[in-house]
């Protein structure tokens, strides 16, 4: 049989060779060496213990701001999507008063509306074929359109419709005016009529009526019938067109049987054989030459070989 084992002494530590100390006074415990690094004991040859990395976990740090969770942040995207989309509608909405409010100022508010008051017509009235009132009574029906709806063609086409008005030009002058310009018709000859004579213009255009021709407007004999009395009749006017205005107020008498044959009878007695209408304008030239000597027939039928003859 073995021995019974002596009793396990209790471990002694460094100090145990030490006599015992009361228990009531402090016992001096000696600095702890502190252990050299794992650089330093694999320098020495001292065995190295393997580094163990543990899992730490980390708490939040309470001086940081709390993130939102999952269901926070769902919120506010869906908050954020909704002040979107009123922000979207209140945008259109703004968009859509903001037009609105232009075209009720542009095309229905009396701001730009057409005020007869600041409407200038030049062209007519007294010493022209046009009668100012006539033109005048034309704007008024279009008196409180605002001009951005105002049809100035239309308008100038009505004004173009007056018999005596050959043409016509209407601009805008904002932000309530217009301004008419007319050319009228002026007449260049009297021809008999039934009831007197009838003042024409170049293109044969009634601009008138009167008992007797005026003083400076030649009368115009012309055949009516025919079938080339309305070209005749062209012809003649033009070359009275194209006469200057001092020779033409020694014109008499204008008259053709055919576009080829105009001749025109001076104040004086005098005749002039025009034949037809090309080069009216060197033959009138011509002409006022000749006049410088007294003839009874000037012929400028070839205005670079003329003639003249008592």
């Amino acid at each position: 049989m073995r021995p019974p084992t002596a009793p396990r002494q209790p471990r002694r530590g460094p100090d145990a060779d030490q006599p015992d100390q009361p228990a009531d006074e402090p016992r001096e415990v000696a600095p702890r060496r502190p252990e050299p690094p794992a650089r330093a004991r694999a320098a020495t040859g001292e065995p190295t213990e393997r580094r163990r990395w543990l899992p730490v976990r980390q708490q939040p740090d309470p001086a940081l701001p709390r993130r939102p969770g999952f269901l926070e942040r769902l919120a506010e995207q869906t908050r954020a999507r909704r002040r979107l989309a009123w922000r979207n509608v209140l945008l259109a909405v703004g968009v859509l008063a903001l037009v609105g409010g232009v075209a009720w100022a542009l095309l229905v508010s009396p701001l730009l509306a057409l005020d007869v008051a600041e409407v200038t017509v030049s062209g007519v009235g007294e010493g022209t074929t046009v009668p100012r009132e006539e033109v005048l009574t034309l704007v008024e029906e279009r008196a409180g359109t605002p001009l951005t709806r105002l049809d100035t063609g239309a308008l100038a086409e009505d004004v173009r419709s007056i018999t005596t008005v050959r043409s016509v030009t209407v601009t805008r002058h904002w932000p309530r005016g217009l301004a008419v310009d007319v050319v009228p018709r002026e007449p260049v000859a009297a021809a008999t009529a039934e009831d007197g004579l009838v003042l024409l213009d170049v293109d044969g255009v009634v601009v008138g009526r009167a008992q007797e021709a005026p003083e400076g407007l030649p009368r115009v004999t012309v055949p009516l019938e025919g079938e080339r009395a309305g070209e005749t009749l062209s012809a003649v006017l033009t070359v009275l067109a194209e006469l200057p205005e001092g020779l033409r107020a020694e014109v008499g008498t204008a008259g053709a049987v055919n576009p080829a044959s105009i001749s025109l009878t001076l104040t004086d007695g005098a005749d002039v054989r025009w034949g037809s209408v090309e080069e009216s304008e060197l033959k009138a030239a011509v002409l006022a030459v000749l006049r410088e000597r007294e003839a009874s027939v000037y012929d400028v039928t070839v205005p670079r070989a003329p003639t003249l003859s008592d």
